[in-house]
């Protein structure tokens, strides 16, 4: 993230930022460039006393915020070449929440041929310039304006217009408008999002692609008096104490700080709030390490209805985050409940499981699949397994709540072996994981089944089959209390029953 820094009021010095381990800001060319002479040309890094990356804006917001700047887009790009800038920004025009569909498709003809003109006249091959998308709500104009940009030769490409979103709440357009993106660009190619923004928004916004993004909400939080934390926002009016532990709050309690100066409160605030975002992001990057970032943004999701609404219509994109999912990971994976369900690695079960042989008119042991991973070391089936596994025209299944149909074969893959779940309260759960196994089942055509019910999906399962599969073909084994070897005899004389 690029902490966005105004170039005429800066809050922290390069020793503050270099605490927090931040290593590139951002700031705003046309606010540098407004009010000076041609000849008062600084160098944006001595002029912001910060050694290491500067990118600059080149004056979109502005428009977006007031309708127009005093400055062309040939000239913007030439003086951000003189300031001597390491990531800079053409000038395109923003589309905006508010735009209609005509106004959207201008935003990014006009942004198509002002990157055209930035890429003629640029002269310095040491600066990474950044190709914005625009289109705003307009998902097909975005798709349309990345597929352009796309063709042109920017280092960055970013996704233009989401602040008023992400003020409105209206985080599921954001989502739509990141996946569109994506598909028209090369993954080699980084993805900046404009002001992402809070804390809270980080790990969606990670999930979906972006690689890079920059805020000022760290400091445009803290003149409002609101202090940020991963779970939300809260204001210190309202606060008796502060949860965190930076400087800012072992220092002082929130009515010590709102008795200090408007300069002092605004100062400690905006270091809190930074350091809350960058503390977000490391533990966004752990959890990528360690395979979590799903179960991280379902965390974040019940923090507030707005991100709950995010992450559903992320899951409606699983499918296509699927392809870029690791197959295995370094730590096992917690499944919640419906949100649970669609993600990548359950949805690459539903694909693997049609792969997986059996012969036609096979005779099926369906076993729970509850307490114990891999699912045949549970100590109640575990004879039944090893007896019935090597037996001609039989197979075994588990059935369980995190993956639904869980054939023998891929019992100790990733992530079945490997995954935490709960039962869930709600008898639809048991239903619709019931429908995905008896659906999965009515495909392979068993010449007979044989159920070892246990537990509420045991018995939606049940339920299930009877509805299709007729008495002479399905068994039901009552599995509660029955010991190992009086549940494989039972099992032996109902698989061999012929029809």
């Amino acid at each position: 993230m690029f902490p966005v820094v105004d170039p005429n009021l800066p809050i922290f010095s390069q020793d503050v930022f270099n605490g927090l381990g931040i290593r590139a800001i951002m700031t705003n060319a046309y606010l540098l460039k407004r009010g000076r002479s041609e000849a008062d040309v600084p160098n944006v890094h001595k002029f912001l006393n910060f050694k290491e990356t500067v990118a600059t804006d080149s004056g979109a917001y502005q428009i977006l915020e007031y309708g127009k700047v005093g400055v062309d887009p040939e000239e913007i790009v030439r003086y951000q070449e003189r300031i001597d800038t390491d990531i800079g920004v053409i000038l395109d025009i923003p589309t905006g929440y508010r735009s209609g569909p005509a106004r959207a498709r201008w935003t990014v003809d006009e942004t198509v041929r002002r990157a055209d003109k930035a890429l003629a006249i640029r002269t310095r091959n040491d600066i990474l310039w950044i190709g914005p998308i625009q289109g705003g709500i307009y998902v097909k104009e975005v798709a349309r304006s990345a597929k352009q940009m796309a063709r042109r030769d920017f280092a960055i490409y970013a996704l233009g217009s989401p602040t008023q979103l992400m003020e409105s709440q209206r985080f599921e357009l954001l989502i739509d408008m990141i996946m569109a993106t994506k598909r028209e660009l090369s993954p080699s190619k980084p993805l900046h999002l404009f002001g992402a923004g809070h804390p809270a928004l980080f790990p969606f916004l990670v999930a979906m692609g972006c690689d890079l993004f920059d805020s000022a909400a760290y400091a445009l939080y803290a003149r409002t008096d609101r202090y940020l934390t991963s779970e939300g926002t809260s204001d210190i009016r309202e606060m008796e104490e502060f949860p965190c532990l930076c400087e800012t709050c072992r220092n002082a309690t929130p009515r010590e700080l709102l008795r200090a100066g408007k300069g002092k409160r605004e100062y400690a605030l905006s270091y809190h709030n930074l350091q809350a975002c960058f503390s977000e992001l490391r533990r966004i990057r752990d959890a990528i390490r360690k395979g979590r970032l799903w179960d991280l943004m379902e965390q974040r999701a019940y923090s507030h209805p707005a991100l709950k609404r995010c992450l559903n219509r992320i899951t409606r994109h699983a499918e296509e985050l699927e392809a870029s999912t690791p197959v295995v990971k370094p730590r096992g994976i917690f499944h919640f409940g419906s949100t649970s369900d669609a993600r990548p690695e359950n949805l690459r079960h539903l694909s693997r499981i049609r792969r997986v042989i059996f012969p036609r008119r096979a005779r099926l042991l369906l076993l729970p699949g509850r307490w114990r991973r891999p699912y045949r070391e549970d100590p109640r089936y575990r004879s039944t397994v090893s007896k019935f596994q090597e037996r001609e025209h039989a197979r075994i299944m588990f059935y369980s709540i995190p993956y639904g149909p869980v054939p023998l074969e891929l019992d100790e893959t990733y992530p079945i072996a490997q995954t935490e779940s709960v039962e869930p309260e709600d008898s639809s759960a048991y239903v619709t994981k019931a429908e995905i196994i008896s659906q999965f089942l009515r495909n392979l055509s068993p010449e007979r089944v044989v159920l070892v019910q246990d537990g509420r999906l045991g018995e939606a399962v049940g339920g299930e089959l009877k509805t299709w599969l007729p008495r002479s073909r399905l068994a039901i084994v009552n599995g509660v209390g029955l010991r190992s070897d009086q549940l494989g005899r039972i099992v032996d004389r109902k698989l061999s029953i012929q029809t």
